[in-house]
């Protein structure tokens, strides 16, 4: 039974057998004279065929050439005066014999007393052979031409070539019903396995590959390899058809040239590339191999197992990115020549526009780039360091060569340019380990400074998160015109709690004031009080402050 897909092909076929038929029972059809050459049967193997000379044909093929014109006749006339009388030669029933007779200026070639060709002495010369020679040699070339022509224009001929026509389609018919069949299975067995490890992929990713991603590339591979085996097998059945007729057997000629002539350039141009590939791989191979190196040694040097005088770990992983970029950008100019195409004018065009666009659009991203190194190599600071970056303060989330990524105490995401961070002002509150953390106050004259500096002292040993050493301390920064301004300095054990804990020392401040009963205000007086804004020397060490033993 015929499978369904077969069917239109099937009757295509028959179709095409029966116009092979009609077309090998025309007589016009069997001997067109002008036709393309196909062989060349009569020249010389190590002469090649004069430019100016002209083919004598028989039933589309080539029998020879006429290299030498005759008075006002060019070669091209004569070869087609000639081709003329074969066609009608070869058109009755058997093969004449072909015979020579020699007069002074020609040597004629007969058949059935008519006169089909003369050799002449300057087709002698043209040829480097004595005239008679050439005469001979172009009356066995006839009569084995006239004799094949015959033999496969016989009605037995035919119906052998009909036979293979035949035999063709249905080989062809048959092993498309056995490919189908095969591909169905073949194809659902693949993608069976392919969902399973797709699923697999999908879950490991969680879900960020689609497996639909991976399986529309799968199937159209599939289908693309039964497209080129069905365009194969016809067009192996198409060829072979052709080619079983001696009326068609020139179209069979052309779609080989059609069809096989690209696939050959394009096969000599993967050899002739082979060669070069094998240099670029086994540049690749070294450069891969460095690469592995060179992170292997790298990454030893991040974690703190090879230690080198004066390199960080923390340069480890931006140093490798820059010896990678190195080591590719050599392996790519050492392979260059040798990729195929590359010395092709397009090839060029299309690295040059390239270069040009990489230039004008990316001057941004380089300096970024460059900075993010420097910034790196400069130490500033790491990831999980507290810093304050121009009006921005957070915990570093990522550094990379373009942008510097801060999480703020609202839990949001900052990026910075490091272009921007370059030229601005870095402050890290983890380069010490401890940051100082500090806030302000001013009281007026009237109150004791001890007293100030023992409440503020006082308030920070309340405040869970500050360190006792070093201890606090307090700092009269400035006499002001109406009051006294103090500052509180103290460490804290966690820079990335820095503003809860500054919060607490607040709230410890004021509790503190309060319950000694001095007042957190900055008195402004616009006229002189009746009694000076002192402090009675009794009153020097109000509580909580002590005076010294």
């Amino acid at each position: 039974m015929v499978p369904p897909f077969t069917r239109p092909v099937l009757r295509l076929l028959i179709l095409w057998a029966g116009l092979l038929t009609a077309l090998a029972a025309l007589p016009a059809f069997a001997a067109p004279a002008s036709s393309h050459p196909q062989k060349v049967q009569s020249a010389p193997p190590d002469l090649p065929p004069a430019a100016d000379s002209a083919p004598v044909l028989l039933g589309g093929e080539e029998v020879f050439r006429i290299a030498a014109p005759f008075k006002a006749y060019s070669p091209a006339v004569r070869a087609r005066q000639i081709s003329r009388r074969l066609a009608d030669l070869a058109t009755r029933g058997t093969a004449p014999e072909i015979r020579v007779e020699e007069s002074d200026i020609s040597s004629d070639l007969l058949a059935d007393d008519q006169v089909l060709l003369s050799v002449f002495d300057a087709d002698a010369a043209a040829e480097g052979i004595p005239r008679a020679d050439l005469a001979a040699r172009h009356a066995a070339t006839l009569g084995a031409a006239l004799a094949r022509y015959h033999d496969e224009h016989r009605h037995e001929a035919l119906l052998i070539g009909l036979g293979k026509s035949a035999g063709a389609v249905l080989a062809a018919l048959a092993l498309l019903t056995l490919f189908e069949r095969g591909y169905r299975r073949l194809r659902e067995a693949i993608l069976r396995k392919a969902d399973e490890t797709i699923a697999s992929v999908e879950r490991r990713s969680f879900s960020l590959v689609r497996g639909s991603y991976l399986r529309t590339p799968l199937l159209a591979l599939l289908h693309g390899i039964r497209l080129a085996v069905w365009a194969s097998l016809l067009y192996a059945a198409l060829h072979l058809s052709l080619a079983s007729f001696p009326q068609t057997r020139r179209f069979a000629t052309h779609l080989s040239e059609l069809v096989l002539t690209p696939l050959g350039t394009l096969g000599h141009g993967l050899l002739d590339a082979i060669p070069g590939l094998l240099v670029v791989v086994i540049i690749g191979v070294l450069a891969r191999w460095l690469i592995r190196s060179a992170s292997f040694i790298f990454e030893r040097i991040g974690d703190g197992r090879i230690v080198l005088d004066g390199f960080y770990p923390e340069w480890a992983a931006p140093t490798r990115r820059i010896v990678h970029l190195l080591l590719i950008a050599g392996a790519v100019m050492i392979a260059y020549p040798y990729i195929p195409g590359s010395d092709s004018a397009a090839f060029k065009g299309v690295s040059i526009f390239l270069g040009v666009l990489l230039s004008l659009g990316s001057s941004g991203v380089i300096s970024n780039i460059v900075t993010g190194f420097m910034i790196t190599y400069m130490r500033a600071f790491k990831v999980g360091d507290v810093v304050r970056i121009g009006e921005t303060t957070g915990i570093v989330v990522s550094s990379s060569l373009l942008v510097t990524r801060l999480r703020t105490i609202r839990n949001i995401e900052i990026t910075v340019p490091n272009s921007q961070i370059l030229n601005g002002q870095v402050t890290n509150f983890s380069v010490t380990g401890n940051p100082t953390v500090s806030t302000q106050v001013t009281i007026g004259y009237d109150t004791p400074w001890r007293q100030v500096h023992a409440l503020l002292l006082d308030a920070a040993a309340r405040t869970t998160g500050i360190v006792h050493q070093p201890p606090p301390f307090v700092l009269q920064t400035a006499l002001e015109d109406f009051y006294i301004r103090y500052e509180l300095m103290c460490v804290v054990d966690n820079p990335t709690r820095m503003p809860f804990i500054l919060s607490a020392l607040h709230q410890a401040i004021l509790d503190a004031f309060n319950e000694y009963g001095v007042q957190i205000m900055s008195p402004h007086f616009i006229d002189n009080p009746g009694n000076p804004a002192v402090v009675p020397r009794e009153q020097w060490h109000a509580a909580p402050a002590r005076p010294p033993a």
